[in-house]
């Protein structure tokens, strides 16, 4: 869908991917979002174990909770 000369992408569907035990965890996902390539409890841990696999090309979340609330000063 292209308005005004902007792409818009749609958000992947990240809860048929992410299990209970990445929450709270750095996660590490293929580009097309449809693998988690690591994760771990730091973004430098789960950045060390994505160097073990060789991959080039990844993108990094912070999954939270399912009961996180932010709070605001």
């Amino acid at each position: 869908m292209d308005t005004n000369n902007k792409t818009i992408v749609e958000a992947p569907e990240l809860s048929k991917i992410l299990k209970p035990e990445h929450e709270n965890k750095w996660v590490a996902f293929s580009p097309d979002y449809k693998n988690v390539v690591s994760a771990g409890d730091t973004l430098k841990e789960a950045v060390l174990m994505v160097r073990e696999t060789e991959r080039e090309n990844v993108v990094f979340y912070k999954v939270l909770p399912p009961n996180y609330e932010p709070t605001f000063l």
